[in-house]
C-alpha cells in the first residue's frame, strides 16, 4: 500500500512537473534542441515576453566556438535571428549551431511600424521613434529598395560576424 501510495505521488509530481513545462513533447524537444519544439516554444511566447536561445555552436568566419545565451529578435523558418547586444546574427548562416534550447524571458511588448523614407533623410524617422521610445531596445529591419545616387560616398561597415544589420541602441 505505502509503496502504491508513493508511486502515486511520484506519477503526480512528474505529471504537474511536465504540465507547467508545456508537456512532454515541449521537454524533449528542450533537452534534444530539436527545432520544431523551439521555434513553437518561441512562437507562442515572443508577442508577450522576451524569449533567450542557449546556443551552442561556432562562427562561420573562422569556426570560433559561438556559444552562449542570445536574445532571438525573429526567425525566418527554422532559422532565429539573434542578438548578444554586439551584434545581429543568423543561426545556420552566421553561427552553425549544434544545439539550440529556448527560454521565456521578461515581459515584453512588440510593435511593428512601417515607414517609408521615400527620397527624405532616413535617420531622422529612425531618431523619432528611437526618442519615443527612450528605454526601448529597438531591433529594426529594413527591406525594400534602396537607390544611392551618389554611392562612393557610402561606406558600409564590415563588422566580423554579423549579419548585414545595423543595432540601433
Amino acid at each position: 500500500m505505502l509503496r502504491s501510495a508513493r508511486s502515486a505521488i511520484a506519477l503526480l509530481c512528474l505529471g504537474i512537473y511536465l504540465a507547467n513545462g508545456g508537456g512532454i513533447t515541449q521537454k524533449v524537444s528542450q533537452n534534444l534542441g530539436l527545432r520544431d519544439g523551439i521555434v513553437r516554444v518561441y512562437n507562442e511566447n515572443a508577442s508577450t515576453n522576451k524569449v533567450y536561445a542557449r546556443i551552442t555552436g561556432y562562427w562561420t568566419s573562422d569556426r570560433t566556438p559561438a556559444d552562449g545565451k542570445y536574445l532571438i529578435i525573429g526567425n525566418e523558418g527554422k532559422e532565429f535571428v539573434v542578438t548578444d547586444g554586439k551584434g545581429i546574427y543568423k543561426t545556420g548562416a552566421q553561427i552553425i549551431t549544434s544545439k539550440v534550447t529556448t527560454t521565456v524571458g521578461e515581459a515584453a511588448t512588440t510593435e511593428i511600424r512601417n515607414i517609408r523614407f521615400n527620397d527624405e533623410d532616413a535617420v531622422q524617422p529612425l531618431r523619432e521613434l528611437q526618442q519615443a521610445y527612450p528605454n526601448a531596445d529597438i531591433y529594426i529591419y529594413l527591406n525594400g529598395e534602396l537607390t544611392v545616387d551618389f554611392p562612393e560616398d557610402v561606406k558600409i561597415p564590415i563588422e566580423p560576424n554579423q549579419m548585414g544589420a545595423a543595432l540601433l541602441r
